[in-house]
């Protein structure tokens, strides 16, 4: 299944349809997260919490088309925010 179509069914509430793309991201988060943080601990943890707020968030997601952007933003978002 393409991503914009799991996007769409993660919108409507489609647990599965979230945490496949987050399986399909999660390498690039670790990282991205991992290049900014130097710390493998503190990658997998910007990970976690970017997981969390994009779960919660998904909805407000406008443009399917755009959730790697998406997603990416919240994991520097969140890296920085403390």
């Amino acid at each position: 299944m393409d991503i914009i179509s799991l996007v769409k069914k993660a919108k409507k509430g489609d647990d599965a349809a979230f945490y496949q793309l987050l399986l399909e991201h999660k390498e690039q988060l670790y990282r991205i997260a991992l290049s900014y943080m130097k710390n493998e601990e503190a990658a997998l943890e910007a990970v976690q919490e970017t997981s969390f707020r994009s779960f919660k968030a998904i909805k407000k997601l406008k443009n399917p088309q755009f959730f790697s952007t998406w997603i990416i933003r919240i994991l520097i978002n969140s890296t920085f925010a403390d």
